[in-house]
């Protein structure tokens, strides 16, 4: 049991319930992340930051990424500076120290922020489901091949900035790689929901199993042929979402079924 579900189970036995406003956790969350990196500085290149966020480097200082952090006021800003001062991390050991104090830091904290971790790759983008997420988002980074993942971890930071169409279109290579993956050929998305059902009848599973992963399969590739393999679709951030949860339910599904 973490520190969180402690806590939560003494409000319990005392009744309490928390009073605090958005803007009071996610101040909150603010301090948690500046006690975590109050010494970043040391381990990023101070160049490469200020000249991404164009600002002017002061000779002799050693703080522009603690003091950038310090006085952004936009939210999503500050979860930016958050996800670009862990890709400058300079050091393994320091970085993965980070990641895991800020992983505790957006746990404890009652905000629209959840992190996923693949390797030394992290994105942060808006909570959803917390449940969904560990099963759907970030045990499904473990287990992609180098390819789809690539493509798994496009979406996400395309559906954190609201490029839902650009979103879409990385799940639907995502799934289509990991196909050629498990499959061992380089045929496209179409022609492999065939080779999958085949595969899933020769495991013996059970005629009406092959029937809906086969008509889930159809919709979500007549979706993507229609909003985002051409570009031209119209996407919400409500649909993205659902699509990147029923991609993680079809990648899990795929993996378990095809050896």
């Amino acid at each position: 049991m973490n520190v969180k579900e402690k806590m939560e189970e003494f409000n319990k036995r005392w009744n309490i319930s928390s009073n605090d406003s958005y803007e009071d956790s996610l101040k909150k969350f603010k301090n948690r992340i500046l006690n975590v990196l109050e010494y970043v500085d040391f381990y990023i290149d101070q160049t490469e930051f200020c000249n991404y966020c164009g600002i002017k480097e002061k000779a002799l200082n050693r703080d522009h990424v603690y003091t950038a952090l310090y006085n952004e006021k936009n939210e999503i800003e500050f979860y930016k500076l958050i996800e670009l001062s862990l890709l400058l991390i300079n050091d393994p050991t320091f970085k993965k120290a980070k990641i895991k104090e800020i992983s505790n830091a957006i746990d404890l904290s009652d905000i629209n922020l959840t992190i996923a971790i693949s390797k030394n790759e992290v994105i942060l983008y808006p909570k959803g489901e917390k449940e969904l997420d560990k099963k759907l988002v970030n045990e499904i980074l473990v287990f992609l091949n180098q390819q789809s993942n690539n493509h798994f971890i496009d979406a996400l930071k395309f559906y954190q900035t609201k490029k839902y169409i650009k979103s879409s279109e990385s799940l639907r290579r995502s799934v289509e790689e990991f196909l050629r993956f498990k499959l061992k050929n380089k045929k496209g998305l179409k022609e492999n929901i065939k080779e999958l059902q085949k595969g899933v009848k020769k495991n013996n599973k059970s005629s009406q199993i092959r029937a809906i992963i086969l008509q889930i399969f159809g919709y979500l590739d007549t979706f993507f042929n229609e909003n985002s393999k051409h570009n031209d679709g119209e996407i919400d951030e409500e649909e993205n979402e659902f699509i990147i949860y029923q991609t993680g339910t079809l990648l899990r599904y795929i993996n378990k079924v095809i050896n």
